[in-house]
């Protein structure tokens, strides 16, 4: 981790598995006259099945392809899931802590918050590589020449175009694997392409958090136009 920075372990994968665990045994003990809860509670499990089964995909599939790439393990696994939760899963937690304002669930109020801002902290992961590699781009664009001083800026948004980064999101199966509940609804081409952009940011998010600027600077190879 950057020595100047910390991040917070929220135990994702521990919680998810209390929280199905807890929500089919609270389903096991209603009467079987109330439908409506029981139907939303095995909904609510088979949420959280999907979401169990994508991340250990990411692990399994995704990670082992960036850390071959990157030539060196991510330390922090939980923080490279992260960056795979999109928006569309912040409801289904929001949804079982209104359910269970009593305290009765199996987990507590705070720990259901901070799995309903997953996506917020992946895209804060984002944030932090697009900033990392507005700096650590430089030695792949730099021209000692004062002449091509004026199109450094050309040179460096060539890298950091989602349609560039959309191709190291494809040579990663990144798109493929995010954890979501979004509906099968075509997008267009250019909102795909943003979405690979920002997976792939958040990647370098993890990898400037890990490796400091020069491990950004190294990485951004795989950015070449």
């Amino acid at each position: 981790m950057h020595q100047t920075l910390r991040w917070h372990t929220v135990g994702v994968e521990q919680n998810l598995q209390v929280l199905r665990d807890g929500l089919f045994e609270t389903r096991a003990s209603l009467q079987s006259g109330k439908h409506h809860a029981i139907e939303k509670m095995g909904h609510w499990i088979s949420s959280l099945d999907i979401i169990i089964e994508q991340m250990a995909a990411v692990g399994a599939e995704v990670r082992p392809r960036v850390e071959t790439d990157l030539g060196y393990g991510i330390r922090n696994h939980e923080m490279f899931a992260m960056i795979f939760f999109q928006p569309s899963t912040r409801n289904l937690f929001s949804e079982v802590a209104v359910h269970f304002n009593d305290g009765s669930c199996s987990l507590s109020q705070e720990k259901l918050t901070e799995l309903a801002s997953l996506p917020d902290a992946a895209e804060t992961l984002a944030w932090i590589g697009d900033a990392a590699l507005k700096i650590g781009v430089l030695r792949e664009i730099w021209s000692p020449r004062p002449a091509d001083a004026g199109k450094l800026s050309e040179r460096r948004k060539e890298y950091e175009s989602n349609a560039n980064m959309a191709r190291l999101a494809d040579r990663w199966g990144l798109y493929e694997h995010r954890i979501q509940f979004d509906p099968h609804v075509r997008k267009k081409t250019t909102e795909i392409e943003h979405i690979k952009g920002t997976l792939v940011e958040g990647v370098f998010g993890i990898v400037f958090l890990q490796g400091g600027l020069e491990g950004v600077a190294s990485a951004a190879t795989f950015l070449r136009p």
